[in-house]
């Protein structure tokens, strides 16, 4: 006599299960992975190489009471320098630690034709010059209503942008830009004369 013998029955989970965890699957990738894969073009990288905008904006904060600092700055007076540009803002933590550097290594270049600038863009005049005043910055700056932010692509703050001696875009970076990441990008843009 055969005895037939009974096997378990398999449980089933839910149909939808499957799909689920592949759509899971598919957004954390999505999600996680894939934005590290893909290279962000900014506005800013894509002007590399390219010429600066031209601007001519309000001096707020002369920069260290110098005498002969005209009531407008524009980039085409400072032809045959190295710039940089530091678009700031009053409310701005990391634009304080930016400023510190700057105001740290502008006095350094001040006989080697490089031209720091600082840009308020998000401030009333008022409160950029008393920001400027009050954290006694040895650089000029000017105040900009946004456009020409816009121009260079400013989108966060702070953005540094290191501009050569013929005018090209050499660099520009978001964010605090340590001394001696700045001083490597001065000597690139002065190389490149």
């Amino acid at each position: 006599m055969t005895e037939k013998i009974e096997r378990p029955r398999q449980r089933k989970g839910p149909s939808w299960l499957p799909a689920a965890v592949v759509l899971l699957c598919s957004a954390v990738f999505g999600y996680a992975v894939l934005p590290h894969l893909a290279r962000r073009v900014s506005p800013m990288s894509r002007m590399q190489g390219e010429q600066a905008p031209d601007f001519s904006l309000p001096v707020l904060h002369d920069g260290a009471g110098a005498a002969d600092t005209p009531s407008r700055i524009s980039l085409k007076a400072l032809a045959g320098n190295v710039v940089i540009l530091d678009f700031w803002a009053s409310w701005c933590k990391p634009c304080v630690a930016q400023a510190r550097i700057l105001s740290q290594l502008a006095p350094r270049y001040a006989d080697d034709k490089v031209v720091f600038v600082g840009i308020n863009t998000a401030d009333s005049p008022d409160q950029a010059e008393a920001f400027a005043q009050s954290h006694q910055l040895p650089y000029p700056s000017v105040f900009d209503s946004g456009e020409v932010a816009n121009a260079y692509g400013a989108q966060s703050l702070p953005t540094l942008v290191v501009i050569d001696a013929a005018g090209r875009v050499s660099q520009a970076g978001v964010g605090v830009i340590g001394a001696d990441e700045l001083v490597s990008a001065i000597a690139s843009a002065q190389s490149q004369r």
